[in-house]
């Protein structure tokens, strides 16, 4: 009788942390999420760091030095991509990580995608790669069609002309 009712109370101690944790991580997936708890960065996400452009000054660059942007018809509150099918295969969304360099963490946040994936989020901004940028210092997508741009570290679009 004592080994099933220790069973048992562990049984319930097992549900009820489980209970919590389900509780905690419950909500609205969409919203971005802090520095301090992203959620689940992608591990291959590589680090995101500052670069100087001769055109456009500091900017926010990819661990490759490619240019991050942010899409003017996005949201930001709250934080919400809206580059899906032929607009992300041009701009694919930069995947969320805490593996940043020269930008305050306090900054950083990931947004949920359509197919469940985590996008980094700088100042609440979706961010993007440009597929048009080949190399390293790129900045070819730099005010392309009036809603494309390149982010200051302090998570400010840069709102120059084309580079």
């Amino acid at each position: 009788m004592k080994i099933h009712t220790r069973v048992v109370s562990a049984a319930a101690i097992m549900l009820a942390v489980a209970a919590q944790a389900t509780a905690c991580s419950s909500g609205d997936s969409s919203k971005t999420t802090g520095a301090s708890a992203p959620a689940s960065p992608d591990a291959a996400a590589g680090a995101v760091s500052t670069s100087s452009s001769p055109t456009l000054g500091t900017i926010i660059v990819n661990e490759a030095g490619r240019t991050l942007y942010v899409f003017d018809k996005d949201t930001t509150s709250p934080a919400m991509s809206n580059c899906y099918a032929d607009c992300a295969a041009k701009w694919p969304a930069v995947p969320a990580t805490l593996n940043v360099k020269g930008i305050d963490p306090s900054l950083l946040g990931s947004v949920t995608r359509k197919d469940g994936t985590k996008q980094l989020t700088i100042k609440n901004h979706p961010v993007y790669l440009f597929a048009g940028d080949q190399a390293a210092g790129d900045t070819k997508g730099q005010a392309l069609k009036g809603v494309w741009y390149a982010l200051t570290p302090q998570g400010s679009e840069i709102k120059t002309p084309k580079a």
